[in-house]
């Protein structure tokens, strides 16, 4: 739960619930005066008699004791907002004054704020219900009107009721999502909350018909009939009766076009915000912006699919990561092939070349120097020994202490590895002498190292345990690339290279070594000579 703003106030879902109600109030007085029965032509009529004036004060009068009655009738409908309000209300002073909210406390308020909408249309709903009954019921019991009209007028009041209840609903709904929903939900997740209700798109679609297109048409079919049922062609000609029933109709078609092109706005907005905001977060993540997160609000189908779509973020903001994490160790185009499972790694044979690097004398100038100076010493240097690597498609398969064991031509396959190994090395030259010009002006010691270079065949395969598994090369090629590595101290080499891969080099990379006069090596655990080439 996050902090609410300092000016928030829960006074805009009692605003709700009173609009709704006396615009609803408005709409039946229009729609009662409108009505051409006998009895309210003739209450009119008499009214007129007295003037203009006087039927504008007298039917304002009673308009003005309607709404009052209806407000006064409303202080229940507040009364339980209010106490349906309280678990909330209690959370939200809680989290403005720092204090901790008791878990139940806080489930409780999260509750109540999904289900607001449905604890209070009911309570709505029957509000129209029995106070049309009381007033219209009254009039007749008091003979102001006939039973058949009293009947008729309850019966069209709890029709608008039910647009107004609808309105109290998704004007509500929206209000919690625009305001309270982002303060108890920042993650989303409403959809996890036990013991809530929702209400479904296509059931939102089927209220909008319903309520906004069905009830006008009923209003009309049952004002007509009680037309019907009361006209007296004596007293009325069919002229005035015609009048009366074309003003009627569009009274009925412009009230109930605003109230249902309100309903349709409010429903129309409840289904398009979150989606746009679907749509936003997919435009960000085609951006490269996977920090963005879609603002769920609801609980039904679009607030599952915003989360899901919030998950498929959060995983595709954790494999990128992996993925630049992968990519500080091999090339982007060997990631990208492995991460595609374009790679077999269940083990295969593989003509590859295998690199050795070895730091020479360290263990004594780590000694004999700080250690956290050592680290930055030693994560420039491979800083810098990665990137020759790396820039020739070569994969960094361990840094072993002061070591690096590299290999080109897996796994992706390269018919120029050779090349690309014995390139690497020549920058990983330059960069080192470049690294020691700097070593040399901060007065840090200086660098040197050997590396040894073999072309053979290897089985690379993932190798490890169920819980962990790393990509390795099994094979003489990797012993014997490790050896020359080994031998580079003591024949005073900067890098040796097997004959092997001598002679898979193009002719204008070996044009300053001799190939006609190797220097032939015993190599512990080989039968015959090995012929390798020495760069000094």
């Amino acid at each position: 739960m996050t902090l609410p703003p300092k000016s928030f106030s829960l006074s805009g879902f009692y605003y709700i619930g009173l609009e709704a109600t006396l615009v609803g109030i408005l709409v039946i007085t229009i729609l009662n005066l409108a009505t051409p029965l006998e009895f309210v032509i003739a209450r009119l009529q008499a009214i007129r008699q007295g003037g203009d004036i006087l039927w504008f004060h007298v039917v304002g009068y009673r308009f003005a004791i309607l709404c009052s009655l209806a407000t006064f009738a409303c202080i229940p409908f507040l009364v339980i907002l209010k106490r349906v309000l309280t678990p909330i209300s209690e959370c939200l002073i809680l989290k403005t004054q720092h204090k901790p909210i008791p878990p139940t406390l806080e489930q409780k308020a999260q509750q109540r704020l999904i289900n607001l909408p449905f604890i209070m249309v009911p309570v709505n709903i029957l509000f129209w219900i029995f106070i049309p009954l009381l007033i219209f019921g009254g009039a007749f019991a008091i003979n102001k009107m006939d039973l058949a009209a009293a009947i008729i007028f309850s019966l069209r009041s709890t029709m608008v009721g039910f647009i107004s209840s609808a309105i109290v609903f998704f004007g509500i709904e929206s209000h919690a999502r625009k305001e309270l929903i982002p303060i108890f939900f920042p993650a989303g997740e409403l959809s996890l909350v036990a013991d809530t209700s929702q209400i479904s798109i296509s059931r939102r679609i089927r209220v909008f018909y319903r309520i906004g297109s069905l009830m006008p048409l009923a209003n009309i079919v049952l004002t007509l009939f009680i037309l019907y049922l009361q006209v007296n062609s004596d007293t009325i000609s069919a002229k005035t009766y015609g009048q009366g029933v074309l003003i009627f109709s569009l009274v009925v078609f412009i009230l109930f076009f605003m109230g249902s092109g309100l309903l349709n706005r409010l429903i129309s907005r409840s289904i398009s915000i979150p989606i746009n905001g679907m749509l936003e977060a997919m435009e960000e993540i085609k951006k490269g912006n996977y920090q963005t997160r879609v603002k769920v609000v609801s609980n039904d189908e679009v607030g599952v699919l915003g989360d899901a779509t919030n998950k498929m973020i959060q995983d595709l903001a954790e494999k990128k990561l992996l993925r630049d994490a992968f990519g500080k160790y091999v090339a982007p185009e060997v990631r990208d092939e492995i991460i595609s499972g374009r790679i077999p790694l269940d083990g295969e044979f593989k003509e590859v070349t295998i690199l050795f690097a070895d730091l020479r004398d360290f263990m004594p100038m780590t000694e004999a120097n700080d250690p956290k100076q050592m680290v930055r010493i030693l994560n420039d240097y491979f800083k810098e020994m990665s990137a020759a690597i790396t820039a020739r498609s070569g994969l960094i398969l361990q840094f072993i202490g002061d070591e690096i064991y590299a290999v080109f031509g897996a796994p992706v396959s390269c018919k120029d590895h050779p090349s690309n190994a014995f390139l690497a090395a020549l920058d990983m030259e330059k960069r080192l002498n470049e690294l020691n010009n700097r070593f040399a002006r901060q007065g840090r010691p200086l660098l040197s190292h050997g590396i040894g270079i073999h072309t053979g065949r290897v089985l690379a395969a993932s190798i490890g345990s169920p819980d962990r598994l790393s990509y390795l090369l099994v094979g003489d090629t990797v012993n014997l690339a490790s050896r020359l590595q080994s031998m580079t101290r003591e024949l005073d080499a900067r890098i040796i290279l097997s004959a092997d891969t001598i002679n898979l080099l193009p002719e204008h990379q070996t044009r300053n070594i001799d190939k006609q006069h190797p220097h032939p090596v015993r190599i512990k655990g080989r039968q015959t000579l090995v012929d390798i080439y020495l760069i000094k």
